[in-house]
């Protein structure tokens, strides 16, 4: 039986450990300066050289797009758990607390989604068209069940997120709590009576009040409260 020399199995070990510190690098990169952060930076955020990141992508678009895989993939796990849950309404809550999660996280989520147009990569095309119809398939659940509202869609949901992202950009105000409060009022905008299943508070909840102190100045220059 013939054996493989070890040394020779250690560079595609190395190459594959080293893409993959250039792809988390990339992620965190792009997440605080935004996709055109200067790739040196990344290669440096990954402890590698320049030349090490040019042999695993040539060129800044084709590192965005592995990122974007990645994220994908990502959505799709969180997906597949999503629609794992019992019903339709518990499924659409944790993908949607997930999304909201992973925009406040990576600020630039939706941003290098945009940045692949439909067409461009097969692979995200494929990807992209799976999560939305997953996301659609428990929308459709929950309205079934007669916990999402009939009069509400997925483009609304989209116009939601889309101001998720602009939350999770604040300068001064605390972006999580903006954003899970954000997150209350939208499960609140699609929900029929009472399938939130969300106590009403008799005052206000923590992520209110911690928005008090910055947000009407993010907002319009108010004066900050102490």
């Amino acid at each position: 039986m013939a054996h493989t020399d070890p040394k020779r199995r250690r560079p595609r070990t190395d190459q594959r450990r080293n893409r993959q510190a250039l792809l988390n690098a990339a992620r965190e990169v792009f997440a605080e300066y935004g996709l055109d952060a200067p790739l040196d930076e990344i290669a440096k955020r990954a402890g590698l050289g320049n030349a090490t990141l040019y042999r695993h992508f040539s060129d800044r678009r084709g590192l965005i797009i592995e990122v974007v895989l990645g994220s994908l993939s990502r959505h799709e796990h969180a997906l597949t758990e999503a629609l794992a849950e019992d019903d339709g309404w518990s499924g659409f809550t944790s993908f949607l607390k997930w999304l909201f999660t992973e925009q406040v996280n990576e600020v630039n989520h939706l941003a290098a989604l945009r940045a692949i147009p439909a067409g461009e990569n097969a692979e995200v095309d494929r990807l992209r068209h799976k999560t939305l119809s997953g996301f659609e398939e428990l929308i459709a659940r929950a309205k079934s069940e007669g916990t999402f509202r009939t009069d509400r869609w997925v483009e609304d949901i989209f116009l939601m997120l889309f101001l998720n992202e602009h939350l999770a950009r604040l300068s001064e105000t605390p972006q999580r709590a903006a954003s899970q409060r954000f997150l209350e009022l939208t499960l609140a905008a699609v929900s029929t009576p009472g399938a939130d299943r969300i106590e009403q508070p008799s005052h206000e909840p923590d992520n209110v009040l911690t928005l008090r102190h910055t947000l009407g100045h993010d907002l319009a220059g108010l004066p900050r409260v102490t």
